[in-house]
This record gives C-alpha cells, structure tokens and sequence, in this order.
C-alpha cells in the first residue's frame, strides 16, 4: 500500500448486498477491515444498502456527515442499480459509486487511486507549509545581527516545528573528539558548550563520512552498540528514540553539524521533517561561512597594518576608505546606509582615576564588544581618543538608533574588568542617514554625524542625535 500505512475501511449496509470476496480482496489489499465501528474514524466507508433502500441520499447524507466518521470518504457499491441511483448517490456526497456487476479489482483500484490523490495532495500542502515556514524563519534570521543570534532562531523553530526534545548546532570537524555546542533549542542559556562526541556516536558518523545519519531507534541501531553497554553498565536509563545529525559545509569541508533528538513519545521523524532541517542546516552554513569571511577580513586588516592596535578596530585610514567605497555604492544604486559616531563618556574620567593603561583596556573591551555586536556587512572603526565610527549598510536613521539602543544594552550587561559590575561607561551618539540632501560627499557625512553627536551631548533625548528627525 502507498506509504506503507494500513488504511482501515468500514464496511456498513446490508452484509447480503456485498460481492462475494469483498473482504478477502482488501485484506489482501492490505487494508483493516471491520464492521464495527470505534473511537477512531475509518479512513473509508464502503457503504452497500438495503435492496429498495427508500432514499438513497439521504442514508449518504448521514453517513458523510456523522462525527463519528469523521468526514471518511463513502464508497457506494450498488449491486442493482441504475445511472439515476448512481447519481442521486454521487450528489448527496458519496466519493465514488460502483454499479453491479462489481468488479472486485475494480474497487481495489478506485481505493488506491484516492489514496495516491490524497497522498499527493497532502504532500503538496506540506510543501506549501514548508515553504510559508522557511520564509517565516528567514524572515526572523534576517532581522538577527550576530552569529549566535541566527542560530539560536534556527535551532528553536525547527525544534518548536517538528516538537522536538533537542535541537543543537554543534561545532566540530573530521578527527575532533570534542564538540562547541554553539545554540541550544530547549536551553537558549547554552552557548559555547564543550562536549565529548564520544556520548553522540550519530555526530561522529556524519562528520566522518560526511551524510546525514538518521537513526529511528537508538534502542536498537548497531551505531549505539557500544554506547548502549556504557547505559546498561551505568545504569543509566535514556528516554531517547530517534537522533538525526546534518553535517553543515562551510567551503567544502565538514565543519558542524545540526543535531535533532526525539523522545519517546515524542512524533516520529518523517523523511520530508529531516529534508526541511538539512535545509535550515543549510542556512546555518551560510552563517558560517560568512563568520570566517569576517575573521579572514580582519586577519587582513591586521597584516595590513589597517588596525587601531588598541582597540582592534579598523584605522582612521580604513574608515576613510570604506567610506568611500560605500558612498559610491549607495549613489550608484540608489542604496541607503548611517553612519553612527559613537562617544564613550567619562573616559577623561577613568584615566585620571584608574591611570591611562586601565583605559586603554576599558577601550580594548569596547572595541571587541562592538566588533562582536555588527553584522557581517558592517564597519567599525576608531575615530578618535574615545570616539568610534560605525557603517551600517542597508540601515536607515532609525535603524542606526536601534542599533545605538541595544549597544547601550550590552554595555549595562557587561562588567568591565577595571571598573567592575554595574559600572558600565555610558555612550553618547551622533546618527546620519544616507541619502541626504547635505551629503554631497562621504567628507559631508562625517561632518553631519559630528554635528549630530554634539547635539547628543548637548542634551538630546537618550544621549542621540539624528540628523533628519
């Protein structure tokens, strides 16, 4: 039968009307056969009524519609009967109508037909719910800035999507006997865990021979054999049922793997529920590759000598530069982009009281919090004693103060070793959109958000200033 399922038909009407072997054809047929109904509804009803039933369509009609049925197709079978009986039948609801004499192998073959119609026509709605989930979650990941952030969405929508009890993105690569557990579905708090891979025998598997591993029942799979031994010889009672590990490339070479459990209990893992994951895993490898991409960037950055040693943000130079090339980009293409200046407060402050050398790693810590905190496609740089200068592509004024806001933010949660908890150094920031009918030139834009960070300073509402609000 199509996808392996038992589909369980009820026979009701007059057991005399049936052809002979009805019953037989379609246990043969695969299907659970009974003429007693149960808590659960059929999956069809094959109906044979009474010789001279009064009203054919109204028995239908009750049939269709009764709850206990549960809306499962009528099939009518009339063993004499003419074309009005058939279509008086079809109009009252029944799914299909056979006139005697009734071919047996005729009936077995309008069951399949539907079951391969609904079939189909189910897996085109999951596809349909596939895609409106994939959009709705790149949807969420588009508005994510760091890393981490990404990851956290994709492994708690496919865990919340198929009611997983685990869903990680684990970091590893061929020949690792460890693991960096990086998000965490049913624990967000998690987010740099090291592990044994040694306890996870599916990850091991697919990093070595780089294809999804899918296990239904760890119970039972010899890939579990020697880690079933450490359970029994632990006592260690495990509740899990099935694993599934994606490896995710990153240029080519194995360098994680989406990690799905389910529990006992917990629904079963379909073939199309593991397509869609590697799908999400695969959007993770996008997330990685361009985290390396970052990293290359700054490795050469720094052998560039385009690097401000104290802070390990881009130079003055480089900012000049980068600023070039994004405003004639944004020109060319009718593209937006801010740039945000950024004035850490009361480090005059910290450097007469704590000594130069303790600011210089007040500075240090700012710096790698802001690197941590941009978007790939973003730019930071120092731009002066106590001030850094930030390019955000594709982000407008109000998205600069967005971004101004949650950096406040992280700044509160942040103890600085030199000054200790709660004592966070406050920011100040000047905020300009391009385009702008003042920024003639990527000189002019400098010269706005300077003029905006003064008014930040000056008392602006929440220290920020935007220039065009």
């Amino acid at each position: 039968m199509p996808d392996q399922i038992r589909h369980r038909i009820l026979l009701l009407g007059n057991p005399h009307s049936r052809p002979d072997g009805l019953e037989r054809v379609l246990v043969r047929g695969g299907f659970q056969v009974t003429e007693t109904p149960s808590a659960t509804p059929p999956d069809f009803i094959l109906y044979t009524p009474e010789a001279g039933v009064l009203s054919l369509a109204d028995d239908i009609r009750a049939l269709a519609t009764q709850a206990t049925y549960g809306g499962a197709p009528v099939f009518v079978l009339l063993a004499d009967g003419s074309a009005n009986a058939a279509t008086d039948a079809l109009l009252a609801g029944a799914r299909d109508v056979l006139v005697g004499p009734i071919n047996l192998p005729e009936v077995r073959a309008r069951l399949d037909v539907h079951i391969r119609a609904r079939t189909e026509a189910r897996e085109a709605q999951e596809a349909l719910r596939a895609r409106d989930l994939l959009f709705d979650i790149f949807q969420e990941v588009s508005a994510a800035v760091r890393a981490d952030e990404i990851f956290q969405t994709l492994v708690r929508r496919v865990g919340q999507a198929f009611g997983l009890s685990h869903c990680s993105l684990v970091l590893t690569a061929p020949g690792d006997d460890k693991g960096r557990v990086v998000a965490v579905y049913e624990n967000p708090a998690i987010r740099d865990l090291r592990v044994d891979l040694g306890r996870y025998p599916e990850i091991q598997e697919a990093i070595r021979t780089e294809r999804p591993v899918v296990i239904q029942n760890v119970h039972e799979d010899p890939l579990f054999a020697s880690i079933r031994q450490h359970w029994n010889k632990q006592q260690i009672e495990v509740n899990v049922q099935a694993a599934v590990a994606l490896p995710v490339f990153v240029q080519g070479r194995a360098a994680a793997v989406f990690f799905l459990r389910t529990e006992k209990g917990d629904p079963q893992l379909r073939a199309t529920d593991v397509a869609f994951a590697n799908t999400i895993a695969q959007a993770a490898a996008r997330v990685l590759e361009n985290e390396e991409r970052r990293s290359a960037i700054y490795r050469r950055q720094i052998s560039a000598g385009t690097t401000d040693e104290t802070t390990g943000c881009a130079s003055l130079d480089a900012l000049d530069r980068r600023m070039r090339d994004e405003f004639e980009r944004a020109r060319r293409y009718s593209l937006q982009f801010s740039l945000v200046l950024i004035d850490i407060d009361r480090l005059r402050e910290i450097n007469d009281r704590l000594g130069h050398t303790a600011g210089d790693r007040v500075l240090g810590e700012i710096g790698a919090i802001l690197q941590r905190e941009l978007r790939a496609p973003d730019f930071v740089a120092r731009y002066g004693g106590d001030e850094f200068a930030c390019v955000l592509p594709e982000t407008d004024g109000a998205g600069g103060r967005h971004f101004v806001e949650r950096l406040r933010q992280v700044f509160a949660r942040h103890t600085f070793g030199d000054l200790g908890p709660a004592n966070a150094p406050g920011i100040s920031a000047g905020i300009v959109g391009y385009p702008h009918s003042e920024a003639l030139r990527p000189e002019d834009l400098f010269t706005l958000a300077e003029s905006a960070l003064q008014r930040a300073k000056s008392g602006a509402p929440d220290r920020i200033g935007v220039i065009g609000e």
